[in-house]
Formats: structure tokens, sequence, C-alpha cells
């Protein structure tokens, strides 16, 4: 179950009541587009924040920001404009299908590869008491503890699965689902080694395209939010057009197609959470206690 965070709810219920959400959407950010994030929602839950969206913003692709920023050519992007993502591809996703028709929502699913179709799990949700440690170590210390602690490894098929499967891709991509790409196993890409993490890029692009029939993959979702000037250059080798963040912020037409940034929203968010959540008042507050407004994360490797 779930836990809510009642010190978040509560900055948002008073955010919300002082207008602070009204005033940056409306004034500071109504000429640029945000894009959310979820990872897992409720269906309930979700619906709730689509209403929201539906009644306060423009609802647009990730494909109509991206070409806008290229062409360098704004007017085709409505005012007020949000890019609703997922990360990972969880088969829980398959829910939310019901909203995404009924609201004929574009969103886009950021999947990682070596899971579709298949019952192997995400090593993150097996690992969820040492995630944090986990995500410093380099790949080949990470797994070993994984495999001693937890008795994972990533080629292992449990009797469940964590990920959508090609069945329920194929029916989310004929209501418009746009699935792109979160790397094959979700690894700390910067403290991958070279070849590591060019795989993770080059080989999750590959194994897309194959699973999707012919779609070409054209954008990606950096595993944590970590990046350097490396993952990103060999994300231009392989292809990509772009990528996306999890630095605060919003997008307009002068802003790094590779460095899209992005709002979190709880999963278990109330209404009124979602709502601070998306107009950055929640993430600018705890970047604030980091002091930084970036996602990015050290490059520490754990004995």
């Amino acid at each position: 179950m779930k836990r809510t965070n009642y010190k978040k709810e509560f900055i948002a219920m008073v955010s919300r009541a002082a207008g602070i959400p009204y005033l940056i959407r409306e004034l500071f950010c109504r000429n640029k587009v945000t894009i959310v994030f979820y990872h897992n929602p409720e269906p309930n839950v979700f619906e709730r924040h689509v209403k929201y969206y539906v009644k306060h913003y423009n609802i647009i692709p990730l494909n109509k920001l991206v070409d806008a920023i290229y062409a360098r050519d704004w007017s085709g992007i409505p005012p007020k404009s949000v890019v609703i993502t997922f990360d990972d591809g969880y088969k829980e996703n398959y829910q939310l299908l019901s909203a995404i028709q009924k609201y004929n929502l574009p969103v886009t699913i950021f999947m990682c590869s070596g899971l579709i179709n298949t019952n192997r799990h995400f090593w993150m949700v097996e690992a969820k008491t040492k995630v944090e440690i986990l995500k410093r170590m380099n790949n080949k210390d990470r797994l070993a503890m994984l495999h001693r602690d937890f008795n994972f490894s990533p080629e292992r098929e449990y009797a469940t699965r964590h990920a959508l499967n090609k069945e329920e891709i194929g029916r989310m991509r004929n209501a418009g689902v746009d699935f792109q790409s979160h790397t094959v196993s979700h690894p700390t890409l910067t403290i991958c080694s070279d070849n590591e993490c060019r795989q993770e890029i080059f080989d999750s692009k590959q194994q897309l395209e194959t699973i999707l029939e012919g779609a070409t993959i054209h954008h990606f979702s950096y595993p944590n939010g970590d990046y350097t000037d490396r993952e990103i250059r060999y994300l231009k080798t392989a292809g990509y057009r772009s990528a996306r963040t999890v630095d605060c912020g919003w997008n307009g037409l002068n802003s790094d197609p590779y460095k899209l940034k992005a709002h979190f929203i709880s999963d278990d968010a109330s209404v009124s959470l979602a709502v601070c959540q998306t107009c950055g008042v929640i993430q600018y507050l705890y970047r604030l206690t980091l002091n930084s407004f970036n996602g990015k994360h050290p490059t520490i490797t754990v004995d």
C-alpha cells in the first residue's frame, strides 16, 4: 500500500489555496510546454488528474513539442500545453487504457525493452529497500548485491510479470499510445562503462523497433534522470531526436531536445498535489533542499 505524504499534501493545499499554481500556469508558463511523468498510478487516481489537465491545459503529444523545437516554430503549440509521459512500462499501465481512450490522450510510455513480453522483474521493485544505494553502484557491483541480498537476476523468469506484454502494447498503440525507449534494463547510465552505456541505448532502440514491428524509436528517457555529455552523444549517434530528463522546469523554443525538462507526479497524488507538482511548486522546494534543480546523481561506487 502506498503511503500518503502528508507534508507534501499540506504544502499543496496551502499553495493551491493561495493561487500559486494558477499564477504559474496562466502567467509564467502560458507559452511554455510542461512535461509530466508518472510511473504506475491507479486508474482512478490518473483519471482524476486527467480531468484537471483537460480542463486547464492543452494536452499535446511529445512529437509535437520536439518537432517545434527542431523547426524553431512555436506557432503550432497551443498555450498552456502539457505532455503526459510514463517511465518503465509497468503492466498496470494497461489499466489506464480506458481513460486514455475516453479523453483521447496522446501519452508516451518510455519502456525498458528487456522486460517486454517476459516474466522478468524490475530490479528497483525487487530491491526497493536499497534502491538509492544501488543506483550509485557500477553494474558489476549492483548486480552482485542484487543477487546476494535479493536473489535477483535480470534474466530470471518469475511466476508473475512486471512489464507490459506485446498484446497489451498493441492494443494501446491502436489507441494512440506512443512507446519509446528507457534503456534495456534500467541501469544508471552515467556509472556504466562506455560499452554498457552504448548497448543500453542502442539495443533498446533496436529491440523496441523489432517488437513494435517497424516503428521508429525517436525519443528516450534517462533512467533516474542521470545523463552526461556521453549519453547525449550516444543518443545522437543512435538516431534519437530527443531525451527527457527529470530536471525541473518547462520547455520552450530554445530548449535542448536532449535535455527536456519535466515534473514528477506522484502515483498516489491527490488532485491538489498533482496540480502543484505539475506547476513545479513541490519539485522546486525539494530541489532547493538539495541545492540543485537537476536530476543528475553523483557517480559514486559503493563497496
